[in-house]
């Protein structure tokens, strides 16, 4: 017999390219690994990675968080325990708050040798009561320009992908309406999702009447604020999506209607990924449209988010990010024919390796 215990790691992972974003140029991903372990040695793993522009603490500032927590929880119970003892104490970290709930339901699902997808709905009942063993998904199209949009569109698009998701934002309009052409001509049947992250301002209407005419499925944060995505939704026939602007989990319901089309959740940016599946179903009582996507984190974030997918149906999640990672803590759900297969086996169906591109941060006991 094993002692429970965890321990917290740290990793930093370059991106193959720079990803220009509507918050700034991404080059490298930094992130926390937490990881449960107990009596027999069974081990649950959950992500902490926060980016700049989300609210918050960062990642110094969650690391030091996770690191006090951890070690204040122990004797570790069981990790359903554990998973409320977070929900009362880590909303106001939800970066952190999702490591831990997401380490005790990996470790939950494998103490029930099932599946973190099917861990999840038997937690939290919703529209998808029996998880398919695949996502369908976006991919993110990276390029800075009209040339180099398309033909990764074109790549996407023989690889099976029927969504596409480009960034916006980071340059002049007219750059952006000539990628956006590019992307359309490229593939023509393709759903397109564009991603402002908020960089429009007060220029948000204008950009996105500029790009209607390529028909979007829906422009994310064009603008910043949920008042304001409001305010531009009433007045524009181009679904929209809420993203970064999207209030904390615990609030999301007392926000409905939230007065958009769509709401991107994202499991390592909210929280607990069973409360990710408690608002992607209050959200679907009001017809606004759930996208389980990736917060551009490692292999463990998002095959956590790939179950939560996969237990909440809805349209195409957001989950084709890890192929921009020059390297990965583990190997990666494996995307085939536009679609994220969920690792086999009880749990995420993957773990990192120790020994391997991580580095321990502290061990507890």
């Amino acid at each position: 017999m094993d002692r429970p215990g965890a321990a917290l790691y740290r990793y930093e992972l370059p991106l193959r390219r720079a990803l220009p974003t509507g918050r700034g140029e991404l080059r490298r991903r930094r992130g926390l690994l937490v990881c449960l372990r107990d009596e027999q040695g069974r081990a649950g793993w959950g992500e902490a990675a926060p980016l700049a522009g989300w609210g918050g603490p960062g990642l110094d500032a969650t690391g030091a968080v996770l690191a006090d927590w951890l070690l204040a929880a122990a004797p570790f119970e069981a990790p359903e325990a554990l998973a409320d003892r977070a929900e009362d104490s880590l909303r106001e970290a939800p970066c952190a708050w999702a490591a831990i709930a997401g380490a005790a339901a990996d470790l939950a699902a494998r103490r029930r040798d099932v599946s973190l997808a099917s861990f999840l709905v038997a937690e939290a009942p919703g529209p998808a009561d029996s998880p398919a063993g695949q996502v369908p998904t976006a991919a993110l199209i990276a390029g800075d320009s009209p040339a180099a949009v398309a033909a990764a569109a074109a790549e996407a698009v023989s690889a099976g992908h029927r969504t596409l998701k480009l960034k916006v934002g980071s340059a002049l309009l007219a750059a952006d309406v000539a990628r956006v052409a590019a992307l359309r001509e490229a593939a023509p049947a393709a759903a397109l999702r564009l991603d402002a992250n908020g960089a429009w301002g007060a220029e948000a209407a204008d950009a996105v009447a500029a790009l209607a005419r390529f028909e979007p499925e829906l422009v994310e944060e064009p603008c910043r604020g949920l008042p304001q995505l409001r305010r531009l939704q009433a007045r524009s026939a181009v679904p929209l999506a809420a993203d970064e602007s999207l209030p904390p989990l615990g609030e999301i319901r007392s926000c409905l209607p939230l007065g958009v089309a769509a709401a991107v959740l994202k499991p390592s940016a909210l929280g607990s990924p069973i409360w990710v599946l408690r608002a992607a179903s209050a959200l679907a009582e009001t017809a606004t449209a759930a996208i389980i996507g990736s917060f551009l984190e490692s292999a463990v974030g998002t095959a956590t988010a790939a179950h939560t997918a996969a237990a909440a149906g809805g349209p195409a999640a957001g989950l084709g990010t890890s192929a921009l990672l020059g390297r990965d803590v583990c190997e990666p759900p494996a995307v085939r024919q536009g679609a994220l297969r969920l690792p086999p086996g009880p749990g995420l169906g993957l773990a990192p390796d120790p020994a391997a591109d991580i580095q321990l941060v502290e061990a507890f006991a």
